[in-house]
């Protein structure tokens, strides 16, 4: 389906929807929460994720950030969160949306009265999306690079692990670059995408041209 696709949805804050599911956070995601939380990146991920890009989850498979009235962090919540029921890809023919399985006691009102369109402004997604779509531009570019005969370990020998902490990284490059810092995450978002790249493009450039011992 695309964006004029006919569909509605109307949350019911069953909030069945928000267990045993594995949540993904690209470093916009990720700083958004923080900030929600007053936490740097590294506080935040110690605190509330694992494996370094998921969010936690409860003893009986809730979300971390799941409490007695719903989600705690709403107006922060990941995309994943904002587009369900749809889920979103994207690849070389454009943007597409399905439908997901629903729990099968979900309360949720499934309807047609408006458009995907429509939903996803309902949900504030566009910012999201928009940073989603620049980190797997950048992700696909690494892993293009590390298969065309660039570093053995992009991630590696780039710092990119490190540099994947969106706001510290942009304060440090826009210092060093001289620079007005953006208060807006999602601008600082398209520059840590742009900074990123161009970092890597000259670890792999030093890389060619050192003589090798």
């Amino acid at each position: 389906m695309d964006r004029q696709a006919a569909f509605s949805y109307r949350c019911a804050a069953c909030s069945r929807c928000c267990h045993h599911k594995k949540i993904q956070l690209n470093p916009y995601e990720l700083a958004r929460l923080a900030r929600a939380q007053d936490l740097d990146a590294a506080a935040f991920r110690e605190r509330y994720v694992t494996d370094h890009v998921y969010l936690r989850q409860k003893a009986d498979g809730a979300c971390v950030f799941l409490g007695e009235q719903g989600c705690t962090v709403h107006a922060d919540r990941p995309l994943v969160c904002r587009l369900y029921p749809l889920g979103r890809i994207v690849d070389g023919e454009g943007e597409k949306f399905v439908e997901l399985t629903p729990h099968p006691q979900t309360e949720g009102i499934y309807g047609s009265d408006g458009t995907i369109g429509e939903y996803l402004a309902t949900q504030g997604a566009d910012p999201f999306m928009q940073a989603a779509d620049a980190y797997y531009q950048l992700f696909r570019w690494v892993a293009r690079l590390s298969g065309d005969g660039g570093p053995d370990s992009v991630s590696d020998q780039s710092g990119i692990l490190e540099a994947l902490d969106l706001e510290a990284f942009v304060a440090r490059e826009a210092a060093r670059r001289n620079v007005d810092l953006p208060e807006p995450l999602g601008e600082q978002a398209r520059l840590h995408c742009i900074w990123l790249a161009e970092m890597i493009t000259d670890a792999q450039h030093e890389q060619k041209f050192t003589p090798q011992s």
